[in-house]
């Protein structure tokens, strides 16, 4: 009687071990795909929080009377660098504080001490548009 010997590999083996490594591959692939897309839209976020920085501080630096309240609606515009679009727009909106529509019948808020400023940024990501939106209050120097 012979007896079958149990040396090498079967066909078996081989398809268990190719759907193995390939169910791997692939789920590595995945989690390098949503890394890069993740940070790609972070990088675009930041950039986009640093224009609203800058803007407000741009803002800050100048005279507080030369801040003059927006007119309402009021529209992004693109933002520039080198004469060309970025992808990104930028709508800056200056309220006085006492004309806030919470503070409208607040009496003892004196108008023009204190100024709202509120800066969007809008860009695209992806297939949608998102926003970043950064406020500050403005004094006036006595």
């Amino acid at each position: 009687m012979k007896i079958k010997s149990e040396k090498g590999i079967t066909n078996i083996d081989i398809t268990v071990s190719i759907i193995l490594i390939t169910l791997f591959v692939a789920i590595i692939a995945t989690l390098m795909y949503n890394i890069n897309a993740n940070s790609g839209s972070v990088e675009r976020r930041s950039i986009a929080t640093n224009y609203a920085i800058n803007e407000i501080e741009s803002l800050k630096a100048q005279n507080f009377d030369e801040l003059e309240e927006t007119v309402e609606p009021n529209e992004f515009e693109d933002i520039l660098e080198n004469e060309k679009p970025t992808g990104y727009a930028k709508k800056v909106t200056i309220i006085d504080y006492a004309n806030l529509e919470e503070n409208k019948d607040d009496d003892t808020i004196v108008p023009g001490l204190v100024k709202k400023v509120t800066v969007e940024i809008s860009y695209k990501d992806g297939n949608t548009t998102q926003t970043i939106d950064l406020s500050t209050v403005i004094a006036k120097n006595s």
